[in-house]
């Protein structure tokens, strides 16, 4: 029966960990001893001289042109159709004489009124532009000389009335002799026997030259008896 022979076993080695440990330093150290480390920065040096400036470019291809905008609006004007500019004066009583009105008085019941322009109140300081003054005191008319053609006028009347009969009816208007014309408003039936402060307006337009150039003649009319105080005349243009 053979013998078996007596063998040497190996020595333990280190564990894995201690090897990988051991591997790791080892390759930091190679690492440590190959890789050079940069210095300091050096000072800045002196800058260098400029270089040759370089060709021009190729001019670039023009964009296609866009399309049209729409056209804007005309600008509107602040003249009437007419071509009048707007304006307006007023002309105040300073001495107010008592007018007698009636179905008697007047030419057919139609009497004319008045004011003097001397009241406190009196101005001409909005009267359209190159126009001349819209009331006559000298003459006591309207004056429509300046305006032109188409314009439209405006004019106020404020009077005080003392009637002496109940349901007394009282009327105005412009008459415009010259051209045949005459601008016609019933202004109310006054109930009762009592002074009264009217305010009324007419709106009438310059139709031709004849109005144009026809003194504008301020009357009232009242079927029974009264007496009329004139306050004051405003007329405005447009």
């Amino acid at each position: 029966m053979a013998v078996s022979k007596s063998m040497d076993f190996p020595q333990s080695k280190s564990n894995y960990a201690s090897q990988v440990v051991q591997s790791q330093n080892t390759v930091a150290d190679q690492f440590i001893n190959y890789v050079p480390v940069a210095g300091p920065q050096g000072p800045t040096g002196p800058m260098g001289p400029p270089g040759p400036k370089g060709d021009r470019g190729d001019k670039g291809e023009r964009g296609e042109k866009g399309e049209r905008g729409t056209p804007g609006k005309d600008g509107e004007s602040s003249l009437s159709s007419s071509g009048q500019q707007a304006g307006w004066a007023c002309y105040y009583n300073k001495t107010k004489k008592d007018i007698k009105t009636g179905a008697t008085q007047g030419e057919d019941g139609w009497v004319s009124v008045f004011v003097d322009g001397k009241g406190s109140g009196t101005t001409e300081l909005y009267i359209p532009k190159n126009s001349v003054g819209l009331w006559n005191s000298e003459s006591r008319t309207l004056n429509f000389r300046g305006l032109k053609e188409g314009a439209q006028v405006f004019i106020t009347y404020n009077f005080d009335i003392t009637t002496f009969n109940n349901n007394t009816e009282v009327w105005i208007r412009t008459l415009l002799s010259g051209a045949d014309r005459d601008i016609s408003q019933f202004v109310a039936s006054l109930k009762y026997q009592y002074d009264y402060s009217i305010n009324v307006t007419q709106n009438f337009f310059i139709e031709n030259e004849k109005m144009r150039f026809s003194p504008g003649i301020p009357q009232i009319r009242t079927d029974y008896d009264g007496i009329v105080k004139m306050n004051s005349i405003h007329v405005a243009v447009l």
